[in-house]
């Protein structure tokens, strides 16, 4: 039986192995575009079982939601998710991977997100669910990049997360096919732990060679183990007063 994430206004069903909502897929969710824009298409890159998509969805509530989701058990949860009076009218799914989508047949967007598997070149995992979830198996940073540029509008941006240790290569990845970053925001638990992933904010515009805008984003705890005032503010917007067994106060990853 598949188990309730539960947020403050949805609930979500969680694939029983692999693709499992966490912490940092919630956070990518909550930081991604932004809150003074007025996207009217979105575009969620291998959106697994659809809590990205949800999030920017109820952050941008004019906004028509596309999720491509190509593994078959995965888009049958995230499916569910999005069959919801709530999402039923402006969240949609596409079975297909992205490469084989065609612009000219769903057109485009002005707002493209991915969250992949940040592995590259580790052990895979022995189940395939989960090593679908932490590897990315199926597509290089360049494909990634290929992919969000052929969907993304002349005036849209695209947000993509990555680990922190491999942050030259995406970057570099990014700008040799024509994208300009112009933000970054680096997660670290807390002051004293290193930075672990990079979400960066990327336009087809020329920057005039300014650099991105980085910040640094203490999002767990404090060094002492009590929660950050990040999180504090994240936990007080997107959960209930009230946690349960099948909330973020068990934390999931």
């Amino acid at each position: 039986m598949l188990d309730v994430f539960q947020f403050r206004d949805f609930s979500m069903r969680q694939a029983p192995v692999g693709q499992r909502i966490n912490t940092d897929s919630c956070v990518f969710g909550a930081v991604v575009g932004d809150d003074q824009s007025r996207p009217e298409r979105i575009l969620d890159i291998g959106a697994g079982t659809g809590v990205v998509t949800l999030m920017v969805a109820h952050r941008f509530p004019n906004a028509r939601v596309i999720a491509v989701e190509p593994e078959p058990s995965v888009a049958d949860v995230a499916q569910a998710n999005f069959d919801t009076d709530l999402w039923k009218n402006r969240v949609g799914l596409l079975r297909r991977r992205i490469q084989d989508l065609d612009p000219a047949q769903c057109g485009r967007f002005d707002l493209v997100l991915c969250n992949p598997p940040y592995f590259q070149n580790s052990r895979l995992s022995a189940d395939r669910a989960t090593a679908l979830a932490r590897h990315n198996c199926d597509m290089s940073p360049e494909e990634i990049y290929a992919s969000m540029l052929r969907f993304m509008l002349p005036d849209a941006t695209a947000w993509l997360s990555f680990p922190e240790c491999d942050s030259r290569l995406w970057l570099k990845s990014g700008e040799e096919l024509g994208l300009h970053p112009f933000r970054q925001i680096i997660l670290s638990e807390h002051q004293a732990a290193k930075p672990h992933v990079v979400i960066a904010g990327w336009t087809t515009k020329p920057t005039g060679g300014a650099s991105p805008h980085v910040t640094r984003l203490l999002y767990r705890t404090a060094p002492q183990g009590e929660l950050s005032p990040w999180m504090k503010s994240f936990r007080k917007q997107w959960f209930p007063a009230q946690f349960n067994k099948n909330s973020y106060a068990v934390d999931p990853d």
